[in-house]
């Protein structure tokens, strides 16, 4: 993915009224792995293991959110006193709130996945579910777009 030079790197409105800010060369790695997950989930016939890998694809769309909010801060941001990916990217970016109480509604069932606990998972689940990660990663792609990438 190429990121296009802005030229002012000040505050302004991008696309879906995401405030213009510099991208870090790590959030646009996460997106492009981000990616690369969609891509691989599209290919499995297992409808457990394409809905894993789009989850694991939405995580890295949420880093790469929060790779941008660290360069916005100017600073290294301090380690939260929590990990959690969806709360950290509803708190560093608002306009991505909605989409971070969406995938931890569904964070139950990547973990009973990921333990064995759920075997299988309905096709049409999966399928959905896979559809609303692609869109996700179009709005955090949206959001980096118009962005200046920030060597790190």
């Amino acid at each position: 993915m190429v990121v296009p030079q802005v030229a002012d790197g000040g505050a302004g409105f991008g696309r879906r009224g995401c405030v213009t800010r510099p991208v870090s060369s790590r959030a646009a790695t996460m997106l492009r792995r981000a990616d690369e997950l969609l891509s691989e989930a599209a290919g499995t016939r297992d409808a457990a293991e394409r809905f894993q890998l789009a989850y694991l694809a939405a995580l890295r769309g949420a880093g790469a959110v929060l790779a941008v909010a660290e360069v916005r801060a100017g600073q290294v941001v301090r380690r939260a006193r929590t990990r959690n990916a969806w709360v950290l990217m509803a708190k560093a970016d608002p306009g991505f709130a909605r989409w971070a109480y969406f995938f931890a509604d569904r964070s139950e069932t990547r973990a009973a996945i990921e333990s064995g606990i759920t075997r299988t998972l309905p096709a049409d689940e999966a399928d959905r579910f896979y559809g609303e990660v692609g869109s996700f990663l179009h709005e955090v792609e949206d959001c980096l777009s118009d962005r200046v990438t920030v060597p790190e």
